[in-house]
């Protein structure tokens, strides 16, 4: 996806770079100044991961801000993979393509900031669908799994570095998406789209009804009424509650077929209030188009082809296939969405090892989303801790935590024995919203050691206990401390 590079905070009317975008095109949107090629003249600022072949559907991490790549591969030995960022080293990240096909070295090019991937297989038929963590209050049982699928053998889990085929019945997966307070769900090329549920402690499929080749559901921050299903012919549907509607039809624009078509669409976070969503297809050039479409006047939940407003066009006529296609709002209020290499087999152009091309990339964009639709609050962080704890025993100081809102929580602390004090190890733990969580600051040998010691010689022994949890945006909560003191027996 090629777009946009140099003017930074400036609504940018581009130039045409060499073969990055369609003819006289104009970018509706800036640059956020922090992306992490903003500096660099000669390449994109939009860029924000980049080395992919086709990364066709990936996700955020609702709970932690981690992104989890699905990019298509070719023929054998090519990959299809998955890829883990942190959020942390998302920014910048390389996932190889074209000096790598996952772990398969292809060029021998230089590939800086290299990310292999967690897990891959051969190419073929059977392609690779990105798909989501599970934090979906529903699915207990699979809560922080990553769940993916097949093409053609259906949905898996993935646990380390292996794949397990969960032996559900969907064929043709095209994506999977998540309501707006995390409820999961997948579509089939075949016309069902399914809520992912749960039957004792294996996942289910429950089907919300059939479409027109489906391809991703999309709905904005904490709606859980309003769920848009996307079709790849170029309709919006809108399910709500059990009632779907005609939501936006843009079949005059939209070229499909094979791997083009209307790829994904997403609600702005201040959808109730603005009514603005984005949807990004091919259009009748074999470009690929991001758009932007306001809710008619005349209807609270529809909009219609006239109100669009053209954001980004990025030059494909090369060819039909490799065009990306995920579109999702990140925690931080900014527009990412993803374009493949630009089609031609083994991309001999270079371009998603190229930073002056979009294509094969992950770009991050402003969209001029307000900053009272973004999360800037920081989350309650709840705590309790037994005053005296038999640390031996336990093996560490044990607290129990309740985070506001879905967070990552870091425990730590030092033992004090007498005079003398020693750091102890900090755990990370994920805590969904409003859940009761244990944790343990642990103690190592030399602290248990320390303790026995101290015990013999009758000196105090203490633990302060600190916490602090952090949301996916990046909030922090106030750091909560807690003293345990040892008791003995």
């Amino acid at each position: 996806m090629s777009h946009l590079s140099i003017a930074r905070l400036t609504t940018l009317t581009l130039l045409v770079l060499a073969g990055a975008l369609a003819p006289a095109a104009q970018a509706q949107y800036t640059v956020p100044p922090d992306n992490p090629f903003v500096s660099n003249p000669l390449a994109r600022g939009e860029i924000y991961v980049y080395g992919m072949r086709n990364p066709y559907r990936w996700s955020f991490d609702r709970l932690n801000g981690d992104m989890w790549i699905g990019d298509v591969g070719g023929s054998n030995p090519d990959q299809e993979e998955i890829t883990h960022l942190s959020a942390a080293s998302i920014a910048g990240a390389n996932l190889g393509w074209n000096c790598f096909s996952g772990t398969v070295v292809k060029t021998g090019c230089a590939a800086p900031n290299h990310h292999p991937p967690v897990y891959q297989y051969p190419s073929g038929p059977d392609v690779v669908i990105g798909g989501y963590v599970v934090r979906d209050p529903d699915l207990g049982a699979f809560a922080g799994t990553y769940l993916f699928a097949k093409l053609n053998t259906g949905i898996y889990r993935l646990d380390g570095g292996t794949a397990t085929n969960l032996g559900l019945t969907a064929a043709a997966v095209s994506g999977f998406g998540e309501d707006g307070v995390g409820h999961l769900y997948a579509t089939s090329l075949n016309g069902p789209v399914y809520r992912l549920t749960q039957n004792g402690s294996a996942l289910a499929l429950s089907s919300i009804g059939n479409f027109t080749q489906p391809v991703a559901v999309a709905a904005a921050p904490g709606d859980a009424q309003r769920l848009f299903v996307v079709e790849q012919t170029g309709t919006v549907k809108l399910r709500t509650g059990d009632q779907t509607s005609d939501f936006l039809d843009l079949t005059s624009l939209v070229k499909s077929g094979g791997e083009q078509g209307l790829l994904a669409f997403a609600p702005a976070p201040d959808y109730p209030t603005s009514g603005r969503v984005f949807a990004f297809y091919t259009d009748q050039g074999n470009d690929l188009q991001l758009d932007e479409f306001r809710r008619t006047a005349e209807s609270p939940d529809r909009s219609d082809v006239s109100t669009r407003r053209p954001v980004l066009t990025i030059q494909h006529d090369q060819a039909q296939n490799h065009n990306g296609g995920q579109l999702l709002f990140g925690p931080d209020g900014k527009l990412y969405l993803s374009t493949g290499d630009g089609g031609t087999q083994g991309d001999p152009e270079g371009d998603a090892q190229s930073q002056a091309s979009l294509l094969g990339k992950i770009l991050r964009i402003d969209v001029g989303i307000p900053p009272s639709a973004i999360d800037t609050a920081a989350p309650t962080l709840r705590t309790k801790a037994k005053g005296r704890q038999r640390l031996l025993r336990l093996r560490g100081a044990v607290a129990y935590v309740r985070c506001s809102e879905n967070c990552a929580v870091v425990v730590g602390g030092r033992l004090h024995v007498g005079k003398r004090s020693y750091r102890l190890r900090r755990v990370k733990t994920l805590g969904p919203a409003n859940k009761r969580v244990r944790m343990k600051v642990p103690l190592g040998s030399k602290a248990r050691r320390a303790i026995k010691q101290g015990v013999r010689r009758h000196r105090r022994v203490r633990v302060d206990v600190t916490l602090r949890a952090r949301d996916a945006i990046g909030n922090r909560s106030k750091p909560a401390s807690r003293a345990v003191r040892l008791k003995r027996g």
